[in-house]
């Protein structure tokens, strides 16, 4: 767990969506999220994905602070499946380490171009099997309907949930 520093200041949040009083809340600042649907509209026409980064904090409640994007360049892309590969898994640990030593994975991104946002059975298994941990979250952004949304655990089930954005 990373160092616990102050939550963001009630006047740099701006709550989107529905925000369940039983989760952990996630906050993302402005630019990563600006970032990650840039990306996301590279190819329109193929899944692309990457990972969030940032931490697991704790002051008077435990939150989540997506500060950092990694684009995950080596997965296997196509127009309806996206999947990681030992070398996207390994190139993700050597940038985490090298650029990011103080930072932990929160979760992963993925598109779905033109399909809307939700998680399929694959992203399911995918979030299951290799995000976990009740603090780690998922972003879906369809960059042709121009939608995105946020799911994270909710009582054993992944959901679909708010956030917050800090500007800058």
């Amino acid at each position: 767990m990373i160092e616990p520093i102050p939550k963001p200041a009630p006047s740099q949040r701006g709550a989107i969506g529905t925000i369940h009083r039983d989760t952990l809340p996630i906050f993302i600042h402005e630019p990563v999220l600006e970032d990650i649907l840039d990306y996301s509209e590279q190819d329109p026409g193929r899944e692309l994905g990457g990972f969030l980064l940032g931490g697991l904090y704790i002051d008077d409640s435990e939150y989540v602070e997506i500060r950092h994007f990694l684009p995950a360049v080596e997965a296997q892309s196509r127009a309806a499946s996206l999947t990681f590969t030992h070398d996207t898994w390994a190139k993700l640990t050597r940038e985490v380490d090298e650029q990011f030593p103080d930072q932990v994975v929160l979760g992963w991104h993925h598109t779905h171009p033109n399909f809307g946002i939700f998680l399929s059975a694959y992203d399911l298994f995918i979030h299951r099997h290799f995000f976990s941990e009740p603090w780690q979250i998922a972003l879906v952004v369809d960059p042709q309907r121009q939608e995105f949304g946020f799911f994270q655990w909710r009582q054993g089930e992944v959901v679909d949930c708010g956030f917050r954005c800090i500007s800058e």
